[in-house]
């Protein structure tokens, strides 16, 4: 009978410990990593001189975001009509307010300026130019590309009067694999780097007096 008593307690052991150690393998493969977007690189270059007296003053005046992005969780497509969020897979904050960030970041490095406003903190000086972003899609395709879809409005900063919209597509040149989220969310900051530069080559063409038609 002890023998036997003996047995059940080792038995008993055994399946709390093997219990435990699943416990902690769970835990430690879906840990939650957080990520977020980064700025242009600090050594790039202004894209163009600029020839007046003060800096450029520009105010980030609003970004608006799908609401299926509106959401801790990194979304990818897994088809065209199916969205993934991916749980343990997180951004490290809200996107639209890093995305405003980075924007700012941005602009003020291609720009060579530092008198850059996100709303809704009212900038120092009246800003020349306001930005209004609204994103359509952000996000790994089902192909692997990371495709960014986004309608932007420049207008001039006292008056507010509309100078351009326009629509931007890009797709980044490398096919992300399935579960890369750290070179996904890599691509997902060119990308919107690109795109800064490309609002930042329109603000030039009306500082120029050169809008492009």
């Amino acid at each position: 009978m002890p023998l036997l008593f003996l047995r059940i307690r080792i038995v008993l052991f055994l399946v709390l410990a093997g219990s435990f150690l699943c416990g902690c393998l769970s835990t430690t493969t879906s840990a939650t990593r957080f990520y977020v977007l980064n700025p242009l690189d600090p050594g790039v270059s202004p894209i163009s001189e600029i020839d007046r007296k003060d800096a450029l003053s520009v105010e980030v005046a609003s970004l608006r975001l799908p609401q299926y992005l509106e959401r801790p969780q990194i979304v990818t497509r897994s088809s065209k009509n199916r969205l993934e969020l991916a749980e343990y897979r997180q951004w490290g904050g809200n996107l639209r307010k890093n995305m405003m960030r980075v924007l700012a970041q941005n602009l003020s490095r291609l720009l060579a300026t530092p008198h850059i406003a996100i709303y809704p903190h009212r900038p120092t000086i009246s800003p020349d130019f306001r930005v209004d972003l609204e994103v359509m899609h952000f996000e790994r395709d089902s192909d692997g590309q990371v495709r960014l879809s986004a309608q932007w409005r420049l207008s001039g900063g006292n008056d507010r009067k509309p100078l351009t919209t326009r629509i931007t597509d890009l797709a980044s040149p490398i096919f992300q694999k399935e579960g890369d989220f750290e070179h996904t969310v890599s691509a997902m900051s060119e990308l919107f780097g690109e795109l800064s530069q490309i609002i930042g080559s329109a603000i030039l063409e009306y500082v120029h007096g050169r809008p492009e038609s």
